[in-house]
């Protein structure tokens, strides 16, 4: 078998709801642009994958990664590369894809033995109002999932949120609450994990603080948070025993590599590899064959609009059942993928959005009902100043307004301001 033609495929697939794109569009996140990988042997054989568009928010800073290449693939052996991870993710899948289809098996007998039928799947969310946050925690439901990884910001009330989303949902529906590193130290950790840990739907901790940076204070924190503490995986921290469990990522080659030593130190883990439902089918074969694949995975995929599959990944108390027809086990919605394609020079919605001008405002209680505002002009900035300390974290009442640019010498006057300022 060889590679006769390879295909990648932009597209802006919009998100499912409104309250997504506000959110997703305003955050340094993902957005709608969606790369789909196409690729076609000499047999007439298809095999599919996907990835994200990185440009389209990298405001950080700098030039973003390049986007992997896959007309070098044509007159390629698939067998030969499917466990390169040099190729891209979405090549890589598009490659086990073809490989399996062509021994009509599923792609999971590629990668070791078979140990659970059904996979553990999490809903997701980018930091919203707690109003916001319990609608998503409600359709979660609707569509059979039993957790919920939440993004918690420093400029939103966690407390708050967390009641909000818990009105919505059964006592045994848990919050996996991602913070990224925005509470900064272990004493700070501690504080707001105590606050959390009495809740009967909060379920773990990922990465309160930079876990690696702190050994010492990330094995303390261990010691005294209830819940379990999670951190991405490194050879640093699982060295030092240090957490409860580990997000695993990256390559195929990478991710059963660091399957292996998770599993040698008993701990748990969930995949994250963030795509369509094509990506969401990989991800289910994958964590299949791994033995510590327990912890809920994280793919996104319910965020758009199309999941790009003829046939939905049901959803069932929080699992998906493991398919074992030959490669994905899915079939792709060309329509679909026809209809939301774009020119990969075409911006999508949310670079178009983060293109014009507004002033986001992270807020507080004052004093005689006297706000104390803290002003920016871009995600990007605020973070820089919460991540070095310079704004309060986590406090109770906290909420972020965003005002959107008008043409009045007010707004830009102040706008050209904060710019002046580095904000």
């Amino acid at each position: 078998m060889k590679i006769v033609r390879a295909e990648r495929i932009a597209l802006n697939l919009p998100f499912y709801h409104r309250r997504v794109s506000h959110a997703m569009h305003r955050a340094s996140t993902h957005g709608e642009r969606v790369w789909v990988v196409r690729l076609e042997a000499d047999n007439g054989l298809v095999g599919w994958g996907d990835d994200l568009g990185w440009d389209e928010y990298w405001d950080f800073g700098g030039a973003p990664p390049p986007r992997p290449a896959v007309d070098h693939l044509i007159g390629r052996n698939p067998v030969a590369v499917m466990f390169d991870d040099g190729l891209g993710f979405a090549a890589q899948v598009a490659v086990l894809d073809l490989v399996a289809r062509d021994n009509g098996v599923p792609v999971h007998a590629l990668l070791g033995q078979k140990v659970r039928d059904r996979c553990p799947i999490s809903w997701w969310d980018i930091d919203m109002p707690p109003a916001d946050w319990a609608a998503e925690a409600r359709e979660s439901v609707v569509r059979g999932y039993a957790s919920f990884k939440m993004k918690a910001r420093p400029w939103r009330d966690i407390f708050a949120q967390v009641e909000a989303a818990a009105a919505v949902v059964p006592g045994d529906y848990k919050f996996d609450i991602d913070f990224n590193g925005f509470l900064l130290d272990q004493a700070r950790s501690e504080i707001c994990l105590a606050a959390l840990d009495g809740h009967r739907n909060v379920g773990m901790y990922e990465t309160p603080f930079a876990l690696a940076a702190d050994l010492d204070g990330a094995r303390l924190l261990r010691e005294r948070a209830v819940k379990p503490l999670i951190e991405h995986f490194s050879d640093t921290v699982w060295a030092a025993d240090c957490c409860d469990g580990f997000v695993v990522l990256g390559g195929v080659e990478k991710m059963r590599r660091d399957a292996a030593l998770a599993a040698a130190h008993n701990k748990p883990f969930w995949l994250q590899l963030v795509g369509t439902g094509i990506t969401t089918a990989f991800t289910v074969q994958l964590g299949s064959v791994l033995s510590h694949a327990q912890l809920p995975y994280i793919t996104c995929h319910e965020l758009w609009k199309h999941d790009l599959l003829k046939k939905r990944l049901d959803v069932v108390d929080g699992y998906i059942a493991v398919s074992d027809q030959p490669g994905l086990g899915i079939a792709v919605d060309e329509k679909a993928i026809e209809k939301y394609r774009v020119d990969e020079c075409e911006p999508s919605p949310k670079r178009l959005y983060r293109e014009k001008k507004r002033i986001l405002r992270v807020q507080w209680p004052g004093v005689a009902g006297k706000k104390r505002v803290w002003e920016f002009t871009t995600e990007a900035n605020y973070q820089r100043s919460f991540y070095a300390g310079n704004i309060p974290p986590f406090e109770r009442g906290v909420e972020l307004e965003i005002v959107e640019g008008d043409r009045s010498a007010a707004f830009k006057r102040r706008h050209a301001q904060l710019v002046a300022q580095g904000r």
